[in-house]
């Protein structure tokens, strides 16, 4: 089994843990000081119990009900911030009753309303992905007066469980947390069941009996401990056997596991050192579920209530790193009990991954059939249920917006808060202090407690933001000392004159943090007609490859500072004079290249796409536009209406391949100029997307494919990924993400997800192999996939061949349903090779094949030679087109 990678250095907290594990750390302090210190968008999930509004103070601290609602917001204004776009918010909250009366408390109600009200209404935003329930059979029945002596309510042995998240579609997936089938289900596969439609109207069809793996759960959650004694559950195929016995006679929203033990190991070490044990403690279900359903293994759990940091056991048995928080040392001391080497497994280590992936694949071949059916306009989850195979989890680069809260033009002036900076220097602390004190004094609260808290925790926004923005640095790796930077000390310097302010301010969110992505994002809704609003610019970056929440004030925050150097007009118009101003543009370059038709800017794109720095022949560069761009060309005057103009403003240059009067310039190549200013900045903003160098993407086609026959895997490796993003680029694709890097354990694949956005939205995962065959089990193995990448089209490209079970499988997918697939072999990449162009006249050859076949019912015969006399008419159509 794959080793997860070890916790340190991943996340850096300025205070040493108090103890660590191979996967994880615990630190004793203040939850909300210690969140402040990791990044944005850092945590997978937080499960956690925090305190209780209970009526009568417990000895590890509770908050009173009326005013738990505003408490619990500042420590979730964190929560929100640090957890990933598809992370989980998991939150433990028992109920309480009204002082004096046998009345419940709405408080828990309350609460989950208020975190899931929009940000715009005064919410947090979050999400309620769905609402689970502990039983605790261990609980006493209180409150005494009104359960064992009045006899008038019955015993409150229930606590609410809130999943939220912060999009409607959190990483998550039940396959992980099957449980077993009941004996009465296991007698209806064994034999059989006669389809029918039940009274209840539920049409039951023979699909009822298959077996997949074990029975879906619903949301209890259930502590099998109290029947087998030992540990409990797997992460994959979880037992909870209490639910099978009883799921007829209990609710189905009822989580049954005793949270006391008093013989268990922790409970005996706390005896035999003297310590305190935690007396509310998490049942070891409850995380287990939890983390199982929505992490996978190298993802960061944290509990900022950790007591006697169950969560954190049951993560690093389950190979997830993990972070615990805890103010009380008493607490902190016991947890460490739970990690000691003679302390029983909490729940049964995770299983052989090549075990499981093999079972979850077996499964996935299930909800095929199901996928065909599937709306494709809804958006797809991406759930990545299979980290790479590598012998440790491999970081991969999120591209992030520039962080900006509580740092808006409305509160601030950019000059007058980077000289408090400066008085401050080098405490983060005193910094924090005095903002604080300067722009928060009069935020109002209920209490003076509250009051001070969200202060300190406004003015860390703000410091985090200055951080963002580069105008701070830490010094040496210390979070709690810092520097001011160039960019800061050159506003100081012009402080005294606004205008120059903003524009030093303004170029330097332009070029060095994120600005222009804002800009490219606004300028693409524009160009469609739509209006501009938040959500849509959040969706727009997110599909340029940001990890960005579409309820976030980053973007809101750097639109202001902008229009404030006047580069955006009424909010969402763009000054473009002003954005040439400061980014120091040559203005008549730039005009040229605006008052270039619609035909000339594709025809330059295509030649873009294909980095034409060598003599080429211009029809072939018009045939691929028209197939990719589906934009038509003059054909009479395209030397007057395209080359000609192109050659004037100096970014293409033509060679003529006859002499005499009437010559034609039928050879093209991009100028140097062209080279410098646009292809360049072309494969700079691949680069940033890809993580690949723009030297190593400024390799010519050619040199990447005879890379891939190199002895050394590491060449062969990074070839195989360059054709990937060669087959995008020639494709005119959107690059997504990379879905694995299978090709650094020397199998020999790399795959990619991109995307298209031409007329329809269509999501492809292409794959590239260095191997001689590929049968029809590779092409079986992606389609199954797609049914959690969310793809279309698959395009398998490989340097040998496809057996002809492998094209037949793959025509007749095509035919059945809605995937169309793509096969390059060895024989098309030398084409390729031969002529960058070729790849759309063997995409259209497919497309027209695939069509004549599902739409025509032609036979393979009659379309090979439709496709001779075919290519006869276009060779006849080249040859004409070179006199």
């Amino acid at each position: 089994m794959p080793i997860v990678t070890e916790y340190d250095g991943l996340i850096k907290i300025s205070r040493n843990p108090y103890y660590k594990t191979r996967l994880g750390s615990a630190y004793l302090g203040n939850s909300l000081t210690l969140m402040g210190e990791l990044p944005d968008e850092s945590v997978d999930l937080i499960c956690t119990s925090p305190p209780f509004a209970l009526v009568r103070k417990k000895e590890y601290g509770n908050v009173d009900a009326d005013d738990y609602v505003e408490w619990f917001k500042i420590f979730a204004g964190e929560f929100y911030r640090i957890l990933k776009p598809k992370g989980s918010l998991v939150i433990d909250i028992g109920g309480s009753w009204l002082k004096g009366f046998p009345v419940r408390s709405l408080y828990h109600f309350e609460l989950v309303i208020e975190l899931c009200k929009p940000r715009l209404a005064g919410g947090l935003g979050f999400f309620l992905a769905q609402e689970l329930f502990w039983y605790n059979p261990a609980k006493l029945p209180t409150p005494a007066e009104w359960v064992t002596v009045r006899r008038e309510r019955v015993k409150d042995a229930v606590n609410t469980v809130w999943w939220l998240s912060k999009e409607p579609h959190p990483k998550a997936n039940n396959k992980r947390v099957l449980r077993p089938y009941s004996e009465a289900m296991k007698n209806l596969i064994k034999n059989g069941y006669e389809a029918k439609l039940r009274p209840s109207g539920h049409d039951i069809s023979t699909k009822f009996q298959n077996d997949r793996g074990g029975a879906i759960p619903p949301n209890i959650i259930t502590d099998s401990i109290q029947e087998r004694g030992a540990s409990i559950g797997s992460p994959v195929l979880g037992e909870f056997n209490w639910i099978l016995e009883n799921d007829l006679g209990q609710p189905v929203n009822v989580i049954s596991a005793s949270n006391t033990a008093s013989n268990d190991y922790y409970q005996r070490r706390c005896k035999e050192e003297g310590v305190k044990p935690h007396p509310a403690r998490f049942p070891q279900a409850l995380p287990e579920f939890v983390i199982s359903l929505c992490t996978e293994p190298g993802d960061l759990v944290l509990d900022p209530f950790a007591g006697s940091n169950m969560t954190g056991r049951v993560a690093e048995t389950l190979e997830r790193r993990w972070l615990a928080f805890e103010l009380n040392e008493d607490y902190m001391i016991a947890s460490q009990f739970r990690f000691e080497q003679d302390a029983p497994l909490v729940v049964a280590p995770i299983k052989d991954r090549k075990t499981l992936k093999a079972r979850a694949l077996e499964l996935a071949k299930d909800c095929s059939d199901k996928s065909l059916t599937m709306d494709t306009q809804k958006p797809f989850v991406q759930l990545d249920l299979f980290p790479a195979s590598d012998d440790s989890m491999t970081d991969k680069k999120i591209i992030r917006f520039t962080y900006g809260d509580q740092f808006s033009p409305k509160q601030f002036q950019v000059s007058e808060l980077v000289q408090l900076c400066s008085d401050c220097l080098p405490d983060r602390r005193v910094l924090q202090d005095e903002i604080a004190k300067r722009y928060y004094a009069g935020y109002s609260s209920q209490n003076a407690l509250q009051k001070g808290e969200n202060r300190g925790k406004l003015a860390m926004n703000t410091f985090l933001s200055l951080r963002a923005y580069k105008l701070v640095e830490s010094i040496d790796g210390d979070d709690w000392q810092y520097r001011l930077t160039d960019i800061a000390n050159e506003i100081l310097d012009n402080q005294q004159d606004s205008e120059t302010v903003f524009t030093i301010f303004a170029r330097h969110i332009l070029v060095n943090l994120t600005g222009m992505s804002l800009i490219k994002a606004i300028e693409a809704i524009n160009s469609r007609g739509d209006k501009p609003q938040l959500e849509i610019i959040a969706y727009e970056l997110q599909e340029m490859g940001y990890s960005l929440s579409t309820n976030c004030t980053y973007v809101s925050t750097m639109r202001q500072w902008l229009q404030e150097a006047k580069v955006l007009e009424k909010s969402y118009e763009i000054n473009w004079d002003r954005v040439y101003d400061l980014l120091e543009l040559d203005r008549d370059y730039i005009d040229e290249l605006y008052t270039l038709s619609s035909e000339q800017k594709y025809f330059l794109l295509a030649m873009l796409q294909m980095a034409i720095t060598e003599l080429t022949k211009w029809n072939k560069i018009t045939r691929y536009a028209t197939s990719v761009y589906k934009i038509r060309f003059p054909s009479k005057s395209f030397v007057q209406d395209i080359i000609q103009p192109l050659v004037k403003v100096g970014l293409i240059a033509t060679e003529k391949t006859t002499g005499g009067r009437g010559a034609k310039p039928n050879l093209v190549k991009l100028t140097e100029k062209s080279q410098l200013e646009l292809l360049s900045r072309l494969l700079q903003s691949i680069s940033d997307i890809t993580e690949i160098s723009q030297t190593e993407l400024n390799r010519s086609f050619e040199d990447v494919v005879n890379d891939l026959d190199n002895p050394d895997k590491h060449i062969k490796g990074k070839a195989l990924e360059l054709l990937a993003i060669w087959m995008i680029r020639l494709t005119s694709l959107r690059f997504t993400k990379w879905r694995k890097r299978d090709y650094e354990t020397g199998q020999g694949e790399v795959d990619v997800l991109a995307a298209s956005d031409r007329f329809v939205y269509h999501r492809w995962q292409i794959q590239c192999k260095n191997t001689k065959r590929v049968d029809v089990e590779v092409l079986a193995k992606e389609v199954g996939m797609t049914f959690v990448t969310g793809s279309d089209v698959v395009m398998i490209v490989t340097t040998g061949e496809f057996t002809r079970d492998a094209f037949q499988y793959a025509y007749r997918m095509m035919e059945v349903s809605r995937y169309y697939m793509v096969l390059i072999q060895k024989e098309d990449i030398d084409a390729i090779k031969q002529d960058r162009t070729n790849i759309i006249k063997i995409l259209d050859r497919r497309a027209r094949r695939v069509f004549a076949k599902k739409e025509l019912g032609l036979t393979d015969d009659t379309i090979d030679e439709i496709e001779i006399e075919d290519n006869s008419l276009a060779e006849l159509w080249e040859v004409s087109g070179e006199e």
